[in-house]
């Protein structure tokens, strides 16, 4: 008889929001097209990192990141920080993105793994020594 497993995914796994937290405040990371848009950027002018910045963060993340770094101590928003945050914004959304693809993956095979263990396992001393005996001399003749 067929084993038919049947796996369920809700919305919760299939529409998963990517954030970021930057100082302690949490940050929805929206609208990134593509990476050539941002190729395409001047990384010199400060202004155009800006833009790209609320359009992935929302249009106040400026603020409240100036905000914040000016009650912690800190400076405003230079173009070096910028830049950074940027990067760490990339950094999370391609990890976010091949986590769940590749940990999806990896726990396929694992699964199968320890199903195959298990069917091994199950077998007493003398059958584990006749599968491994017949299974050596299979191998060694590469077929």
């Amino acid at each position: 008889m067929e084993d038919r497993r049947i796996r369920k995914f809700g919305y919760e796994d299939t529409d998963k929001k990517i954030e970021i937290e930057l100082y302690g405040i949490v940050f929805e990371i929206k609208d990134l097209n593509s990476i050539k848009e941002i190729e395409k950027l001047d990384k010199s002018d400060k202004n155009v990192i800006e833009t790209y910045l609320r359009k992935i963060l929302g249009q106040t993340c400026i603020e409240k990141i100036n905000d914040k770094r000016k009650d912690d101590g800190y400076s405003e928003l230079s173009l070096n920080v910028e830049l950074n945050i940027l990067g760490c914004i990339f950094e999370t959304y391609a990890e976010s993105m091949t986590n769940g693809v590749l940990g999806k993956v990896n726990n396929a095979i694992k699964n199968a793994n320890n199903q195959m263990s298990s069917y091994t396992s199950n077998f007493n001393r003398e059958q584990r020594r006749n599968y491994n005996k017949n299974n050596r001399g299979y191998r060694s003749r590469g077929y």
